[in-house]
């Protein structure tokens, strides 16, 4: 074998190895969750863009960590997402958490559990940021931070946006 065919060779397999990488590359960035989901926003400055990618243009800025919103597509890094308006943009999956939040969207009484009847804990504002901490079929338990105290109860599904109907967790 003279040098030539060695390099040739090596050439050969190098690119061998970087088709195959590439044809493999989507696999890595597929998560296997489920689509449509809600998620939050990770940081308090997170652009909405037009499509999914930086050459896209800039739609929206959103200034409020923890803001749900809710995975309706993916496109390799990108995620594309509804918000509460039903505004649609995409968002790169960096900017957002698996932690799950709700924003309320009607001014409610938030009561101290799950049965309506029970007394109340707190009036919520339309637009307040409440932490999930569990649902159940019909109503989910919020945390909520107003002037510097902490408040705990639960919420009827219809007064915010962040949970699923039907959905339930711990």
């Amino acid at each position: 074998m003279n040098i030539k065919s060695v390099l040739f060779r090596g050439v050969l397999i190098a690119l061998c190895a970087v088709g195959i990488l590439l044809c493999v590359a989507p696999a890595v960035y597929a998560q296997d969750l489920a689509i449509p989901r809600f998620v939050s926003f990770r940081r308090s400055d997170v652009n909405l863009r037009t499509g999914p990618g930086n050459r896209y243009p800039i739609k929206f800025v959103y200034r409020m960590k923890n803001y749900p919103v809710e995975v309706i597509d993916e496109y390799e890094l990108w995620r594309q997402i509804r918000e509460v308006d039903g505004t649609v943009g995409w968002v790169h999956r960096r900017m957002l958490s698996s932690g799950r939040f709700a924003v309320v969207t009607e001014d409610t009484t938030l009561r101290r559990h799950a049965d309506s009847s029970t007394s109340p804990v707190a009036f919520v504002q339309k637009g307040a940021l409440g932490k999930l901490e569990e649902c159940q079929v019909d109503s989910c338990r919020l945390s909520f931070s107003f002037n510097g105290k902490n408040y705990e109860g639960w919420l009827n599904k219809e007064d915010f946006y962040g949970a699923y109907s039907r959905e339930t967790f711990r």
